[in-house]
Order: structure tokens, then C-alpha cells, then sequence
């Protein structure tokens, strides 16, 4: 056992020296992420790859889709097929700047708390997946539409139906994920309230924003009898955000490195 114990020691000798070497390591020999100013720049970057929503959400679907015709709906694609794919890559490269939004924001809200700050970025990305799983159901009704081989299994009625489910699909689970991205603005807004370095009426506009999301989408499975769009209006407290960090966010300084630092980075070897 003797030998046995000695040869263990020998073999991870130099891999416990490797583990201590980097535990040593001082902070000039980390490689560190973004700094605050470059995190807004990229949160900007990410709300400015959403911008064609509003044209696909208030244009492009209301044109394309009818509500009780699927028919009609299906004839509409067919004669905006252009305008249609549009709306797919719109909304892709919407999701997409969520996912760069919110390590922007986790970055720039990581000195107020890194671990919440993890978590709403977490949030964020949670309602992304979701909205690119939504998506999926557009490619879907594009895709029966456009091959041929699907109209002689299914008989234009079956083939209209099938396409309107799609669509609503999406509609359903796009909806349904916007109460999470609620959730996010909350933890968002409560986040600037605390940083200090943000205004606090801006994180109590997000903290209104959010909570707006919850109760609009989620309204429909709690309270379906009570029409609650007039909430839209709650829903624009990411537009002043942004707002503020294209004409505040990049100017803004990094916090003092020894007032955060923990006690243990201040001990010399």
C-alpha cells in the first residue's frame, strides 16, 4: 500500500502544483470580459437587431394571417411569400439580439449582483428559446404551402387546416413566452433600481414593464372573460432603457476595482 500511495503522490504531484499555480494567479493575469461602457454598446447592438419586429408584428401578420379563415390565410402566404420569409428572419434576428442583449445587460448589472444578474440574463435566454421554438411553426406553414407533394396527401381543406394550426401555434407560444420575458423585466428593473449608477426611475419603469407582460399574457389562462390590451402601454419602459444607454450607457466609468475587489484579492503571496 506503501508503494501504491507513493506512486500517486509522484503522478499528482504536478497536477496539484498546476491547480495551486492557478489558484495563485493574480487579477492582471486574468482575462476579463467586457468593461461597463462596452456592455451597453452591446446590449444596444442586440435591442437594434430587434427593431423589425414592429413592422412584422403590426404589418406583416396582421396582413398575412385571418383569424377565422384558413383559407385565407394559407392564400395570403402563397401571394406574400417574400414579405413572409421577411418576417421568419426578422424575428430570428430578433431572438438572436435577445440572446446578445442579455449578456450585455448581465455584464453592465453584474456589479449589483452577479448572481441575479446571471439569473435574469438566464430568464432572457429561456424566453429566446422559446420565441425561436415558436418560430419553427412559421418555417413549418411555409414549408406545406410551398411543397407541392403536401397538397396531393392532405386536399387543399386538410392542407388549409394544418397551416392555420401552425400559425396559431405560434401565436399561442409566442404569447406564452412573453410572460417569462416579463419575469425578466422584473428582475431587470430591480436591478437598476439597486445599481446606483443607473436612474431609479428607470428601473421602476421596467419593474411597471414587466409586470405589465405577466399580467397581459398570462391574463388570458387566469382571467379570460377580462380584456386586458390596454396594459400595451406599460410596455415600452425597454425603449427608454435603450434610450438611456445609447446617450448614458457608453459614457459610462467602471466601478472602483478596490471597493469591490473581495478581502482575499487583497493578499500578496
Amino acid at each position: 500500500m506503501r508503494t501504491v500511495y507513493r506512486r500517486l503522490r509522484l503522478f499528482l504531484g504536478p497536477v496539484r502544483l498546476a491547480f495551486l499555480g492557478a489558484c495563485s494567479m493574480n487579477s492582471s493575469e486574468i482575462v476579463h470580459g467586457p468593461n461597463l461602457r462596452q456592455a451597453a454598446l452591446i446590449t444596444v447592438v442586440g435591442y437594434l437587431l430587434g427593431f423589425g419586429v414592429p413592422f412584422v408584428s403590426f404589418y406583416v401578420l396582421p396582413k398575412i394571417f385571418v383569424v377565422n379563415s384558413a383559407a385565407q390565410t394559407s392564400q395570403n402566404i402563397l401571394a406574400n411569400q417574400g414579405l413572409f420569409v421577411a418576417a421568419i428572419f426578422a424575428m430570428l434576428l430578433n431572438f438572436i439580439g435577445d440572446v446578445l442583449a442579455a449578456w450585455g445587460l448581465y455584464v453592465l448589472l453584474r456589479p449589483v449582483n452577479s448572481s441575479i444578474s446571471m439569473l435574469a440574463a438566464w430568464f432572457r435566454v429561456v424566453y429566446a428559446t422559446i420565441g425561436i421554438a415558436a418560430l419553427l411553426n412559421l418555417v413549418t406553414a411555409y414549408g406545406l404551402l410551398t411543397r407541392p407533394d403536401y397538397l396531393m396527401v392532405f386536399g387543399r381543406g386538410q392542407l388549409d387546416a394544418q397551416v392555420q394550426l401552425a400559425v396559431d401555434s405560434f401565436n399561442f407560444q409566442f404569447a406564452f413566452g412573453l410572460t417569462v420575458f416579463g419575469v425578466y423585466v422584473v428582475i431587470l428593473g430591480l436591478l437598476v433600481i439597486k445599481s446606483g449608477y443607473i436612474p431609479t426611475w428607470l428601473g421602476v419603469v421596467l419593474v411597471i414593464d414587466g409586470a405589465g407582460w405577466i399580467i397581459m399574457e398570462a391574463g388570458p389562462y387566469l382571467l379570460p372573460q377580462v380584456n386586458l390590451g390596454f396594459l400595451i402601454v406599460t410596455s415600452f419602459g425597454e425603449l427608454l432603457l435603450l434610450a438611456w444607454l445609447i446617450g448614458w450607457g457608453t459614457r459610462l466609468k467602471e466601478p472602483n476595482q478596490d471597493a469591490t475587489a473581495p478581502p482575499a484579492s487583497s493578499d500578496t503571496a
